[in-house]
């Protein structure tokens, strides 16, 4: 067995594309098996870095909805130096047309 005579058998030789065929499958399903591995842990990092960036979007948007509060404007524009009217608006009111030579 381990001088290699059953190699050199008719049957064995006549066998021989068959047996180069399923050594050719096993090879081929070893390389389909590290492939597909490879695809799973590229969508385990995509996730992880979509989880991320979604909590970072979420904790901008909550950041600038407190910016938007009204109490959060005026005190950035008490920084500046400028007040908030206490009176409404003036309406202007303009006839149709005035802007169109």
């Amino acid at each position: 067995m381990l001088s290699g005579e059953f190699l050199t058998r008719a049957g064995v030789v006549k066998h021989m594309p068959f047996i180069l065929f399923v050594a050719l499958l096993f090879l081929a399903q070893i390389g389909i098996g590290y492939y597909f591995e490879n695809v799973l842990r590229e969508q385990d990092r995509v996730k992880r870095e979509i989880e991320e960036l979604t909590s970072r979007y979420n904790t901008v948007m909550s950041d600038l909805e407190s910016e938007k509060q009204q109490s959060s404007v005026v005190k950035s524009i008490d920084e500046l130096g400028l007040k908030e009217p206490q009176s409404q608006p003036n309406i202007i009111e303009v006839e149709s047309g005035y802007f169109e030579e």
